[in-house]
């Protein structure tokens, strides 16, 4: 197979798989999780039931599809916060922030993370490795913010998963279908948490300022 048509196919491929996500997210944001099925998720994306099947296997792994763009996308949201040069100040605030506000910003990935950590859904445990560790690695910028403060190494993972269950248990209290209205709420209360956080490190505060600017990274193609 010559370059060119190696990468036309690569383009419809990702194509097809940006249509697919597309429409699952919209599923979500319309109907929630609960009400979201492969026939109307497949109806969206212009393909039929067993189109999709031959993709994936079920709406879990739809929602898993969905979750591994949104995790990588907050990771470089993380990343690419403007920690400015005093990083040691203030990456760890901001990159947490830049993280949680990726999710404030798009409710019905919101929606589908909680679901899959909670109760309804399959559990942290259950979502399988890949997803799991997807979701530890996207809060690495954090994890690396969190070291450089001085947190002890073996207390990094504790602290990494201890700020993860306050940010879900924020995004639980206000209704991740209705966030737009409660934004300034959740980031205040994340903003307490890491201030606490930080008090325990002897880290010195940032400046208070906006919310860091979401910026969207490139999607992985699951269809190649």
């Amino acid at each position: 197979m010559d370059d060119s048509r190696r990468s036309r196919q690569e383009a419809m491929a990702q194509t097809r798989r940006d249509l697919v996500l597309r429409a699952v997210r919209q599923a979500v944001a319309e109907g929630g999780v609960a009400n979201a099925n492969v026939r109307d998720i497949a109806r969206r994306a212009g393909y039929t039931a067993g189109a999709l099947y031959a993709y994936f296997p079920g709406k879990q792994a739809l929602f898993e599809a969905v979750l591994t763009d949104s995790l990588a996308r907050a990771h470089s949201a993380a990343k690419s916060a403007k920690v400015g040069r005093s990083a040691a100040d203030a990456a760890l605030s901001l990159r947490a922030q830049a993280w949680f506000a990726y999710f404030l910003a798009h409710p019905a990935e919101a929606h589908l993370l909680l679901h899959v950590l909670s109760s309804d859904g399959r559990g942290l445990g259950q979502v399988g490795s890949g997803l799991a560790s997807l979701l530890m690695e996207s809060l690495g910028p954090v994890t690396q913010a969190l070291q450089d403060t001085g947190c002890p190494e073996h207390l990094l993972q504790r602290e990494t998963m201890a700020l993860l269950s306050m940010a879900m248990g924020v995004l639980l209290i206000h209704d991740p279908t209705r966030l737009t209205g409660t934004n300034a709420l959740a980031m205040e209360a994340l903003a307490a948490y890491l201030e606490s956080v930080q008090q325990r490190l002897g880290v010195a505060l940032p400046a208070a300022g906006a919310a860091p600017a979401v910026e969207a990274s490139a999607q992985v193609d699951l269809f190649a």
